[in-house]
């Protein structure tokens, strides 16, 4: 375990970062875990026919074939994942966060009715970790997967000065507190995985 967190800690870059991801969430499958759609649902307090109409537009089997668009629509619904649905979308939500899909978002910004905000995937990866809310939902995550978001983490931390606004850690003022706040992620993160 401790060489593998030695490899963490050389930085990467960008591309071996992507590929990483990749790699790691490569086959996740949805199951009866709580998607996108549902999540939309359950944030906006539905119930009966709406919540399944909702449900069903969930996609199970391929986190690839998400749409961009989705992932604004439903930006809410990163705060209503369980374990199995943080476990299925978080790959696309790094690649989305390392702006890997640009050119849909591109085309997103030029529709003017298209009005939605991204979803706020740093807060969710370093905001009350010691929480059972948070302990639970990231549960399922294996070992190269954590490791995914520790090298996500890090590298995120050597380049929120450059990051696109959408990207950058919002949740304190000040730079030295995000920082702090981003190495404090990675401590835990990293203790996660030498307890797997």
């Amino acid at each position: 375990m401790i060489v593998r967190l030695a490899a963490i800690r050389e930085k990467m870059t960008k591309a071996q970062l992507i590929g990483k991801i990749y790699t790691a969430f490569d086959g996740v499958l949805l199951e009866d875990g709580v998607g996108l759609w549902e999540g939309k649902a359950l944030d906006e307090y539905l119930q009966g026919t709406d919540y399944e109409k909702l449900k069903s537009k969930d996609e199970r089997l391929d986190w690839q074939k998400i749409p961009i668009g989705t992932l604004y629509k439903c930006s809410s619904s990163l705060s209503f994942f369980d374990a199995k649905g943080m476990r299925f979308h978080l790959g696309l939500l790094l690649l989305f966060t390392l702006d890997v899909f640009l050119e849909e978002e591109d085309a997103l910004n030029r529709d003017t009715t298209f009005t939605y905000l991204p979803p706020e995937v740093f807060f969710a990866l370093t905001h009350e970790l010691e929480s059972d809310y948070s302990k639970n939902r990231f549960a399922l995550l294996n070992t190269a997967q954590m490791e995914c978001v520790i090298a996500f983490l890090e590298y995120c931390k050597g380049e929120n000065d450059t990051l696109p606004e959408k990207n950058k850690v919002r949740s304190t003022p000040s730079l030295t507190r995000k920082s702090q706040k981003l190495q404090d992620a990675i401590a835990f993160w990293k203790v996660r995985v030498l307890l797997e």
